[in-house]
This record gives structure tokens, C-alpha cells and sequence, in this order.
């Protein structure tokens, strides 16, 4: 008999956790004993952009209707009016109202063997309900002080395992909350090795202009635009590398709330004609192909999978060492470039001492090849049907 699996997502919106769900969906989909029922929350279908690659096998189910959520989000877009503001906020009490309902009403009727909460903000609703559930987290742990740390607490109190990316994100569990070590389980996101490499090699839907800029010399950096991922930082950094004599562009893909700040620092440097803000791209993976680096200055992470895919596309990384993630993938900084936190003149030089030694280019790769072995599915697939099934 097959098992009968739930895997709840907020949304199906371009981003990072979103692009491992389809990972994980594609290859779930294929395992016999398995029945699986996505849930998702937000239903505009034009923002849940990966709805197209969920497979067909597996059955979506939405929690709020399209008509509650367009009023919600128009509310949100008009928050500069008072009267839209207040009604942004009841809308955001209304949508709890109708989760918390449905949630409820929906496995009392459905059963389930396990439920999977995927992007772990279902918890709260999980109370009362008998369902064994797992919580995945994408996060450092490291940062959660306060409300924050009470609330995982609360969190691991209703999961019956708890799946975390890497193995920094393990020890901090053991050593935050060591009431709840033994539920803590080390499982890499897997990547889609083909697809990734067949779609790095597709331009057929870039424009004319598009197809001119892979022709440049660039360096990349991929992320939601917000002030974590520290973008100004970033052009910060290129800035002196042009003082320095390098000639690349910088590609920067995505899009989000940080944008004005990005910005704003790119014409106070000057920048307007080498540092690009090319928006959000379905398939980035031809502009990390051809890219003379991938460059990430965040301040925080989970488990950054940007670097597995441009690690694939054959481009280096090169990294702040922020918790957590960087340093496992890079695998201590032979694998990619690893530089510790805020050394903006450290991360200046590793780029400069990779473009200039094609032995230590080499010698990465070969680390980088290495490594990627451990983010294919039949590497996880073991411990990951032991939490499923």
C-alpha cells in the first residue's frame, strides 16, 4: 500500500526553497510508494511561476482562493492609502482565519501517513492535529534570539523529525535546542544534475540583446534583492576591482525590496554602464555558464544551492564564509573562494589571485567535481524515504 504524503510550500514563487521543492517533487514523483498532495497557500497563478514543472502524478491543492489572495495583494500594493493599509491588515487576520479552518477541516477528512512542512510556517496550524509531521529548515538557527528562538522552539515541539540542510544547521540545533537533537536529521538538498546542464546550454528564448550580454565578460551574483544577501556590499567590492584594473561587468540576477538601494549605490559609484540589474530570469543558468565568477556576499544562509548550480555551470564561487553553508559546499574554501565575513579587501584579492592563476583554477575544479557528488539525489535518497516513509 502506498504511503500517503502531504509536502506543504507557502507558494510555488521564483526562489531558492521553491526551486528545491521541484527538485525533490521530480524525483518523489517517480518512487512507486509514494502518493503524494502538495499544498500550497498563495493562488495568484502568475507569481507561482513553478506550477508548470510540478509533476503531473502529484496532486496541488490550494488553501486560499484566488479572489481572497488578488484582494489581499491589491490591498499591500496601495498601503500609502490609510484605508488600504487597515485593510491590508485585516485581510493578513482574515487569511489566518481561513488557513487555520482549512488546515483543520482538510486532514480531519484526508488522511495522511506524514505531513511535511516544507518551508516551515504550517506549524502553527499542525496543533491538535495527530498526523506525524516533519519541518524542514532552511536557515541558520544561529540568529534566532528571543521571540524568535521561542518561537522554533515551539516549532520543533510539534515536529516528530526535523530535516536540516547541512551539517553547521545540526550542531546549532544540538547546541540551541539539545532537547531536540534527536530528531534532527543532516539531508543535502539534491539538484537535477540533467536538467540544470541541458538548461545552461538553452538560449533559445533570450532576445538579441540578451544573447550580446552572455557574449561579455561579466561576474554574477544570483539572489532575491533584500538586504540579507548584501548586493550594495557586492557592487562595493566590483567597484575596487575596476580600480584594479579588471575590465568584467557584473550581472546581477533577481529581483525584490533591495532594489532601490542597489540602485541608488550603483550611481553614486559611477556604475550605471557596468553593473547590470537584468531582473528576475526562469532559467539563469546560461548566464552562470558563462560567467568568469559567481560572486555572493551574503551575510546569512541556509544551504545557498545558487553555488551547487553554478558549480554544475562549470563557474567558481567565491563566497563570504556567513552561517551557513558556504563553508560546506566550498568545502573549506578548496572547492571555491572563501573569505571571511565583511573582509570586503580579502574577497577583492581571492578574485584577483582565481583570475590570474589558472593553476589554482584548476585545482578548484577538481575539488568542485568532487564535491557535487554529494547533492544528487541518490546520495540523499536513502535518509530521505526513512523520514517519508
Amino acid at each position: 500500500m502506498k504511503k500517503k504524503i502531504a509536502i506543504y510550500n507557502g507558494q510555488l514563487y521564483m526562489g531558492g526553497i521553491e526551486r528545491v521543492l521541484i527538485n525533490y517533487l521530480e524525483k518523489l514523483s517517480l518512487e512507486p510508494e509514494l502518493d503524494i498532495t502538495l499544498i500550497i497557500k498563495e493562488n495568484i497563478p502568475e507569481k507561482n511561476v513553478f506550477v508548470g514543472e510540478v509533476p503531473k502524478n502529484i496532486k496541488i491543492e490550494y488553501i486560499k482562493s484566488e479572489k481572497l489572495c488578488r484582494k489581499t495583494d491589491s490591498y499591500r500594493q496601495n498601503r500609502a492609502n490609510i484605508f488600504s493599509r487597515l485593510m491590508y491588515q485585516w485581510s493578513l487576520y482574515y487569511e489566518r482565519v481561513v488557513t487555520k479552518k482549512w488546515v483543520k477541516e482538510y486532514f480531519e477528512k484526508n488522511s495522511f501517513d506524514v505531513i511535511v512542512d516544507f518551508d516551515s510556517s504550517l506549524w502553527k496550524y499542525l496543533k491538535g492535529i495527530k498526523t506525524r509531521s516533519v519541518g524542514w529548515v532552511h536557515f541558520s538557527l544561529s540568529g534566532k534570539k528571543g521571540k524568535k528562538y521561542e518561537q522554533y522552539r515551539q516549532k520543533f515541539e510539534i515536529y516528530r523529525d526535523i530535516v536540516l540542510i547541512c551539517e553547521d544547521m545540526k550542531k546549532e540545533l544540538e547546541e540551541m535546542y539539545p532537547q531536540f537533537q534527536d530528531k534532527g536529521v543532516r539531508i543535502y538538498n539534491p539538484m537535477d544534475f540533467d536538467t540544470i546542464l541541458k538548461k545552461s546550454e538553452d538560449t533559445n528564448n533570450l532576445s538579441k540583446e540578451e544573447l550580446n550580454l552572455l557574449k561579455e565578460d561579466y561576474f554574477i551574483g544570483v539572489s532575491r534583492l533584500v538586504g540579507g544577501k548584501n548586493r550594495v556590499g557586492m557592487i562595493e567590492i566590483y567597484a575596487e576591482l575596476k580600480k584594479r584594473g579588471r575590465k568584467e561587468k557584473l550581472y546581477i540576477l533577481g529581483d525584490g525590496p533591495d532594489r532601490g538601494n542597489i540602485e541608488r549605490k550603483i550611481k553614486e559609484l559611477n556604475l550605471e554602464e557596468d553593473v547590470l540589474l537584468l531582473g528576475q530570469k526562469k532559467n539563469p543558468f546560461p548566464w552562470m555558464k558563462n560567467a568568469k565568477l559567481f560572486l555572493h556576499t551574503s551575510m546569512g544562509e541556509g544551504l545557498p544551492t545558487v553555488f551547487i548550480e553554478s558549480m554544475l555551470c562549470d563557474t567558481i564561487v567565491v563566497a563570504y564564509d556567513c552561517p551557513t553553508g558556504p563553508r560546506e559546499i566550498l568545502d573549506d574554501g578548496k572547492a571555491g573562494g572563501l573569505i571571511t565575513l565583511n573582509d570586503k579587501k580579502a574577497f577583492e584579492d581571492k578574485v584577483m589571485e582565481i583570475l590570474e592563476d589558472e593553476e589554482l583554477q584548476k585545482s578548484i575544479k577538481k575539488e568542485m567535481y568532487k564535491k557535487m557528488d554529494e547533492f544528487t539525489y541518490e546520495y540523499v535518497r536513502k535518509d530521505l524515504l526513512k523520514i517519508l516513509k
